[in-house]
């Protein structure tokens, strides 16, 4: 197919993981590990790419909210209402624009549009930024005070900006793991909220930060005194607790009045290492080792509303749980040439496991070229004005 368009690739990781604003990232990129660097491959074919930073921990509201600020540049802002409501600071960090035409028109009088690209829970990230630029909040500009600035991102309309929507292994429907391990996740969120309290201001913190300033337990600059209470009251949380929004409920509860868009093209990978075993399944011996007691729990999880067809997984995620969101036009993918916009294309499931698409045991020729497939394919579809 001819090339159609230039934009900018932009990739978004996913839970516990960072991005270039992390100087981990300078020697484990996200996206490649050590198996390559998919963001220098996309360069190579002359295509803008960029993998920014959003909170590792952090749910997906304010995720959309950190990657519009990289973006389109300026100081992050979750919103009046939200950030009332979840009893955090309503402004972030402030950035310089990776893409500071987005949204304009160019000299031709055509929209600077992007192609997005979600790994993980950064599905659901793109997903929700792409709901914003759409939709806005109808929350944030009816609650938001007269003497308040509404940020732009809440005003709705934006939805000609995205060319395309891309997911890997995406959490696009929630995943059992957390369903399965129920009693553990307020332990475990308390852990992993506290750890961010405790490493705040250290040499860690600058290597990899949690990203959770706006609630007072966490930053990279200074040490933060250790706050139980807040770090309880985060745990506890349903809304903007990452745990929770992984959940098959929570990710329902808040993407399920997503739609798709007609100007916009939506791809879905999904991969699995589980094999049949018991009336349930179990890892192959291909899944990365640290992922397989992950693999084992999801594979033989039931309930009333997810059965056996849920256990095939890669790892961390359920095949259906990334194949396409559920209620939204879909079909699997035939061919390039074939697809239309505003249609899920489900992929083939692939045989790998969840780290794969991070590069984790994959051949480095093969995994740049998984890159350039997409970006080819997303520069070729014809652009919907």
């Amino acid at each position: 197919m001819e090339k159609t368009n230039n934009y900018p690739v932009v990739m978004v990781h996913g839970f516990l993981c960072w991005g270039s604003e992390e100087r981990i990232n300078d020697f484990l990129p996200l996206f490649g590990m050590w198996n390559g660097n998919a963001r220098m491959t996309v360069l190579e074919m002359g295509v803008p790419c960029f993998t920014p930073s959003v909170g590792p921990f952090s749910g997906m509201w304010d995720r959309a909210c950190d990657l519009y600020a990289h973006i389109k540049g300026g100081t992050v802002d979750y919103g009046y209402v939200h950030s009332k409501r979840n009893h955090h600071e309503r402004y972030g960090n402030t950035y310089e624009a990776l893409v500071p035409n987005w949204g304009d028109l160019d000299e031709y009088g055509k929209i600077q549009k992007i192609n997005l690209i979600g790994h993980s829970f950064g599905g659901p990230t793109v997903r929700t930024l792409i709901n914003l630029l759409a939709e806005g909040s109808k929350e944030e500009r009816e609650g938001t005070p007269a003497g308040e600035t509404l940020s732009p991102l809440f005003e709705g309309g934006k939805e000609k900006w995205v060319h395309s929507c891309t997911t890997l292994a995406g959490t696009l429907n929630g995943v059992t793991l957390p369903d399965a391990g129920r009693p553990l996740i307020k332990p475990m969120a308390k852990a992993v909220f506290g750890l961010g309290n405790l490493l705040s201001g250290t040499a860690i913190s600058k290597l990899y930060g949690f990203h959770l300033d706006r609630f007072g337990i966490s930053s990279k600059e200074k040490h933060i005194k250790l706050r139980p209470s807040a770090i309880k009251q985060l745990a506890d949380a349903e809304e903007d607790n990452i745990f929770w929004e992984l959940s098959t409920t929570g990710d329902m509860a808040l993407t399920g009045g997503y739609k798709t868009y007609d100007n916009i093209y939506y791809f879905a990978y999904s991969g699995c290492r589980t094999k049949p075993f018991l009336g349930g399944q179990i890892p192959t011996k291909d899944m990365w080792l640290p992922l397989r007691l992950f693999g084992l729990f999801e594979g033989f999880y039931k309930d009333p509303e997810h059965g056996k067809d849920w256990q095939p997984n890669d790892g961390l995620v359920n095949v259906p749980a990334a194949q396409f969101p559920l209620h939204e036009p879909h079909e699997n993918y035939s061919s390039d040439a074939a697809c239309k916009p505003g249609i899920w294309y489900t992929m083939p499931t692939e045989n790998k496991d969840h780290t794969s698409y991070m590069g984790v045991l994959e051949d480095k020729a093969t995994y740049a070229q998984f890159f350039r497939d997409i970006v080819n394919r997303v520069t070729s579809l014809p652009v919907v004005e």
